[in-house]
């Protein structure tokens, strides 16, 4: 897919000011009266999820724990009232049952109209296995399901170009595919099929969940005392900012919780056009004013000069978001 440079959002100017939102693809009205510089907001809200999960020996116990976590994930995000597509893919390019390079299963991916989602993913992922290869080449299986002729083909309908793709791997062991020279070339190959937004950010975000390091409790071989790190996944999380937890947690729930809320952080984090008078800063949802709180209201994050969403306020698709403020100057 040819790359583009995705705009994320342009608003109309109110009183000289405007309000830019950090969502793409969005549409924007004045409110009917204002003294200051509010917008009504609507945010994109497609997301691709790829979830790439090692089907090797010794997975039995680690898979079972995420798919008790999966519809944690899943109906947060509907929920949300996000516009999904999910697909799941094996790490197993090889050996015996080389599953890998496709979406798993018929239909090859499911929609938020899919009847019963969660429990219809959780059954997907239930079905990748433990007879895979033990040679783990997740990045190559992700690689060959993002490619063009896989998308116009088998998977065709699954990828959209406007639609934020989120990646959740899950693996006992570091990725070793040969098709991009580390971290960095997939990175790379990432960006050139999804693009990025005009402030830069990356429209994709990797979240990994396996063995984080060499010290600690959880180990790849627990008997042997034998630990592998996912060097190459937790690159890719760190380049993306994405969510990372270890796989030997028992309760991945929170890790389905911090996923949730990364993909809602990246689609509805507002930029503003202007720095803005803190004591001026007001956020609306649905008409009612909420709290600046971390927890469940809204932050200001001056280093990007965004409002950020948190909690109970992050905002479902069909949300009326308003953002006022005055500017700090006039420069």
């Amino acid at each position: 897919m040819k790359r583009q440079l995705m705009t994320r959002t342009m608003l109309s100017v109110s009183l000289g000011f405007a309000l830019m939102a950090c969502s793409q693809g969005q549409n924007f009205s004045l409110p009917s009266q204002s003294n200051n510089f509010g917008q009504n907001i609507i945010y994109n809200n497609k997301v691709d999820v790829i979830f790439v999960v090692d089907n090797s020996s010794g997975m039995d116990q680690v898979n079972a724990n995420w798919r008790a976590a999966v519809p944690t994930l899943v109906n947060s995000l509907l929920g949300q009232k996000l516009d999904l597509h999910m697909a799941v893919v094996t790490s197993s390019m090889g050996g015996t049952n080389p599953n890998g390079g496709k979406f798993l299963g018929s239909p090859k991916f499911f929609t938020s109209k899919t009847s019963n989602l969660a429990s219809t993913v959780t059954q997907r992922i239930s079905e990748v296995g433990t007879d895979g290869s033990d040679l783990e080449r997740g990045l190559d299986s992700l690689s060959r399901v993002l490619k063009p002729s896989y998308q116009t083909g088998e998977g065709a309908g699954f990828l959209r170009e406007d639609a934020l793709l989120a990646v959740i791997s899950l693996s006992t062991e570091d990725d070793k595919s040969s098709d991009f020279s580390g971290s960095a070339g997939f990175a790379a190959y990432l960006d050139q099929i999804k693009g990025a937004y005009d402030d830069g950010t990356r429209r994709w975000t990797l979240n990994f969940i396996g063995i984080l390091s060499l010290s600690g409790s959880c180990a790849t071989v627990p008997e042997m005392n034998y630990r592998e790190p996912g060097v190459r996944w937790l690159d890719l999380a760190a380049l993306s900012n994405g969510v990372t937890a270890s796989i030997c947690s028992t309760d991945l729930s929170g890790a389905a919780k911090n996923i949730r809320a990364r993909i809602a952080q990246i689609i509805t984090d507002f930029k503003l056009s202007k720095i803005p008078d803190l004591a001026t800063l007001k956020v609306y949802l649905n008409g009612k004013l909420i709290p600046r709180s971390n927890e469940n209201g809204w932050d200001y994050i001056p280093e990007r000069n965004v409002v950020r969403f948190y909690g109970s306020a992050i905002p479902s698709a069909d949300a009326d978001i308003r953002i006022d403020f005055t500017p700090a100057s006039a420069n």
